[in-house]
């Protein structure tokens, strides 16, 4: 199966692309795995709702065609960590071959891009930077990964 993280701009802190690179590294025992990091929704004067209706343009354009779309957003679900290794067994065991997994930026994402999505995740009523948000989603994805090796990383 392979897996897609897409977000907006470059994760800009030294500290959390090490940590990125770090679950990457291990993810990538499990999954093939791909990111995407699109145009950002930036501009002079813009209101936060044309910002995040841009970045939706920026991303549309870079899903993959097929496959299921999960969106992180504080108002999402929250799932346990073995919820969400159940689900990505169902979606592996499904025949699916992709899943995308959406993080917006700043001011969060677009409601058109959350509408389009099979899942919107919450990882807390607590609000992250969409930059940590990364690094969260990476360790919870290896540790969804191994929970379904049985790896011993999950007691």
């Amino acid at each position: 199966m392979k897996i897609y993280l897409l977000w907006p701009g470059k994760t800009k802190e030294k500290w959390l692309r090490d940590g990125l690179d770090f679950y990457l590294k291990k993810l990538r025992n499990y999954y093939q795995v791909k990111v995407a990091e699109v145009k950002p929704g930036k501009g002079p004067g813009k209101r936060k709702t044309e910002l995040m209706n841009r970045e939706a343009l920026h991303m549309e354009r870079a899903l993959p065609k097929r496959g299921r779309k999960v969106a992180l957003d504080r108002c999402g679900k929250m799932l346990s960590s073995t919820e969400l290794a159940q689900f990505m067994s169902t979606v592996e065991y499904s025949g699916e071959r992709k899943v995308c997994f959406l993080i917006g930026g700043a001011f969060g994402m677009a409601p058109s891009l959350l509408e389009q999505c099979d899942l919107v995740l919450s990882f807390s009523k607590m609000t992250f930077t969409h930059d940590m948000s990364r690094l969260i989603l990476l360790e919870q994805l290896y540790r969804a990964a191994s929970i379904n090796a049985g790896s011993p990383y999950h007691h």
